[in-house]
C-alpha cells in the first residue's frame, strides 16, 4: 500500500533526529499514539499534524499532502484545465461582441446548471461549459445598466466560482485563488449583491488556509468577510453569508482546538439557519439547519470527539434538493469517525455511500484515500468490497 502522511511524519522526525518518544514529548501526545500514526494503524487529527509540523520546524514541508501525487494514471481531469484558465484570464479584455447574448433568465439557468454540476462533482461536463458560458455572462453584463446590470455581474461571480470548484477537486490552489479573485472583481460591480457575494468569496478563500494549517490566515479571511456584511444586513444573501461564516468559524475554532468558541459559532449558525430556513442554492453553501448538523459532525470528529460526531451525524435526513457533494462529503466524515471507533464495516458503508452520491469527488479526495489505506492495513482477512474500493482509488498493495 503506498505510504501516507503517517510515512512522512516518520520520514520528517527522522531527519529532524527526533526519536518517536521525544516528538511525542513536544507535542504533547503519547508515545503509542505516534507509533500508531506512523505505522499507518491510526488517523492523524488536523490538531496532532499541527502540533508535528510546530514541532519540525523547517522539516514540516515533508508532510504537505499533494493531491497531484496519487491521481491515477486514467484520471485526466487536471489536464483538462487550461481552458478554464484562459477564460478566468481574460476577463479583463473587452468581451466579444461578435454574437449577441441570450437574455438574461436563459444565462441565469444555465449558471445554474453549470453550478448544480460543480456540487455533483461532475466536472468534465462543467469544464466543457465554463468557457462559453463565462464569456457570453460577461457580454451580457457589460451591455446591460441598472438592476439588471448587478444581476448579470451577481451571475458572473457565482459562474467563476466554479473554478474554484474544480480546482480544490484536483488540489490546484493556484488554480482555486484565481478563480475567487475573478469572482470577487465581478463582485464588486454586481451593486446590491456586492455585499453577500464578497463575504461568500472570503468563506470559500479559507479552504486553501486549512489545508496549510494557516489558522491566524483562516481567521483574518472569516473576520474580512464579516467586515463586507456590516451595514448590509438587508442586502441579498447577507443573513445566509453571516451563518455560513460561522460555520466556517467553527471549524477554524475546532482545528486549534478552542471548543468554546466553536460551540458559539455552532449556535449563533444555528440561531440564523433557524430564520432562513433551508438554502441550498444560495452562494451554492447547502446553508440551513441541516448543514449546521452536517458542521457538529465535523468539529466533534476533528477534536477527536469520534463517538459523539457520529451521534450527531448518523440521523441526518438530507432534503431532497441538497448538494451531493454536501452529502458526499458528510458520508467521509462518518467514515473517518467509524474508523477511529474500529468500526471498519460502518466505516466501508460510509465510503461507499459517498461513492454513490459524488463519485468524482470520493475518488479524489484525500480523506477517502487515508480512510480506506488505514482500513486496509488494520484489517486481518481484506473484504472484497475493500478491495475494491481501494482499487477504485487506484491504492496498490
Amino acid at each position: 500500500m503506498e505510504s501516507g502522511i503517517g510515512a512522512r511524519i516518520a520520514s520528517a522526525r527522522k531527519l529532524a533526529g527526533l526519536t518517536q518518544a521525544s516528538l511525542a514529548r513536544r507535542i504533547g501526545y503519547s508515545k503509542s499514539m505516534v507509533s500508531k500514526v506512523e505505522q499507518g494503524s491510526e488517523l492523524p487529527t488536523p490538531e496532532f499534524v499541527g502540533r508535528v509540523a510546530e514541532a519540525l520546524g523547517g522539516h514540516a514541508d515533508r508532510l504537505e499532502w499533494n493531491r497531484f501525487e496519487w491521481q491515477r494514471e486514467d484520471d485526466r481531469l487536471a489536464d483538462q484545465l487550461g481552458p478554464v484558465r484562459a477564460a478566468l484570464d481574460l476577463l479583463d479584455l473587452p468581451p466579444d461582441s461578435s454574437v449577441a447574448p441570450r437574455p438574461t433568465s436563459v444565462l441565469d439557468a444555465d449558471v445554474r446548471d453549470l453550478n448544480l454540476l460543480a456540487q455533483a462533482a461532475q466536472y468534465e461536463p462543467m469544464i466543457a461549459l465554463f468557457p462559453p458560458l463565462l464569456a457570453e455572462v460577461h457580454l451580457a453584463a457589460e451591455n446591460a445598466s441598472g438592476r439588471e446590470r448587478e444581476d448579470l455581474w451577481a451571475l458572473l461571480a457565482l459562474a467563476a466560482r466554479c473554478g474554484h470548484s474544480v480546482g480544490i477537486a484536483v488540489g490546484d490552489n493556484d488554480l482555486s485563488v484565481y478563480a475567487l479573485s475573478r469572482m470577487d472583481w465581478a463582485a464588486k460591480q454586481a451593486g446590491r449583491h456586492a455585499p453577500g457575494l464578497r463575504a461568500a468569496r472570503e468563506y470559500l478563500r479559507v479552504t486553501a488556509y486549512l489545508r496549510n494549517r494557516d489558522y491566524d490566515a483562516c481567521w483574518r479571511l472569516n473576520r474580512a468577510g464579516v467586515a463586507h456584511l456590516d451595514g448590509a444586513e438587508d442586502t441579498p444573501g447577507a443573513l445566509l453569508a453571516r451563518g455560513q461564516l460561522h460555520l466556517g468559524a467553527s471549524v477554524i475554532a475546532a482545528r486549534t482546538g478552542d471548543r468554546d468558541s466553536m460551540a458559539g459559532h455552532l449556535d449563533e449558525a444555528a440561531r440564523i439557519a433557524a430564520v432562513t430556513g433551508e438554502q441550498p442554492e444560495q452562494f451554492w453553501f447547502g446553508f440551513g439547519p441541516t448543514n449546521v448538523q452536517v458542521h457538529r459532525t465535523v468539529t466533534l470528529g476533528t477534536i477527536g470527539e469520534h463517538g459523539r460526531a457520529v451521534e450527531a451525524g448518523r440521523d441526518i435526513r438530507f432534503p431532497s434538493v441538497w448538494l451531493p457533494t454536501r452529502i458526499g462529503h458528510h458520508h467521509l466524515d462518518m467514515a473517518r469517525a467509524y474508523r477511529w471507533l474500529n468500526k471498519p464495516e460502518h466505516a466501508l458503508r460510509e465510503l461507499e455511500r459517498a461513492r454513490l452520491v459524488a463519485p468524482g469527488q470520493a475518488r479524489r479526495h484525500p480523506m477517502t484515500r487515508d480512510t480506506v489505506a488505514a482500513l486496509v492495513r488494520s484489517s486481518r482477512r481484506q473484504s472484497d468490497a475493500l478491495t475494491d474500493y481501494a482499487a477504485w482509488l487506484g491504492l496498490t498493495p
